[in-house]
């Protein structure tokens, strides 16, 4: 039975270069029984190595270390692990570098100071497919996707002005919503579903479902077809 719990642990890798932190942290989640830590590092460096090591299931990651910063360790980490969960340790001055670290990948968000309930349902949130962003950027979220909204209506009424109209092959495009739209689009740069994911603050997992409904309203069955469509048709 020993054995079976072992296995059912979370793997975590606390990288941050402050050495009270990192052991208060470790101290923490050991308290939990779920979680095992398997290293703790201090710099970007070292935890990219962590990881390629022991391919942890989550790692809590500081934006600011020396040798290597957190958000390029994130950006290379989920590149190459890109099941790898990441949360980013912040601190409220650090709401600039969380634009960043969404893009990368990052799957949530701890302040630094944090009660330990929060920072274990933040943790368990992240490990169950939510991202937490922090309060201090959520309206600055929502602002910004209704914008990108907006701004899709705005060129969706533009195409279909009587001089666009030929330029349209047939209806099935215009069955797709704002977000798939959005999808289609990135789709048709050669975007990966990670990088549409990143991009437009989805999960993959999400992606993937929209993709398979977009399959269906343009009756393509790959990737490739679809982006053959796409270069065939305006959208």
């Amino acid at each position: 039975m020993d054995g079976v719990s072992k296995l059912s642990k979370t793997t975590v890798i606390i990288a941050d270069d402050q050495p009270l932190i990192r052991d208060g942290l470790a101290a923490i989640l050991t308290m939990e029984e779920k979680y095992t830590i398997v290293a703790k590092t201090g710099d970007g460096l070292a935890t990219i190595m962590q990881v390629q090591l022991h391919q942890p299931q989550l790692v809590l990651m500081d934006i600011h270390m020396p040798k290597l910063d957190g958000l390029e360790a994130t950006k290379q980490i989920k590149a190459e692990f890109p099941d790898t969960k990441i949360i980013i340790l912040t601190t409220f001055e650090d709401e600039e570098y969380i634009w960043e670290a969404i893009r990368y990948g990052a799957s949530g968000f701890l302040i630094k100071g944090i009660e330990t309930e929060k920072l274990l349902s933040t943790i368990q949130d992240c490990l169950d497919g939510r991202i937490n962003y922090p309060n201090s950027i959520q309206l600055r979220l929502a602002q910004t996707l209704h914008s990108l909204e907006n701004d899709e209506e705005r060129v969706s009424k533009e195409n279909i002005e009587p001089s666009n109209l030929n330029q349209q092959r047939d209806g099935k495009l215009d069955g797709l919503s704002i977000q798939e739209r959005n999808i289609v689009r990135n789709l048709k740069l050669g975007k990966s579903n990670q990088a549409i994911a990143t991009e437009l603050f989805l999960t993959t997992g999400t992606v993937k479902n929209y993709l398979s409904v977009i399959y269906k309203k343009l009756n393509v069955s790959s990737r490739s077809e679809t982006v053959a469509y796409l270069h065939e048709n305006e959208l």
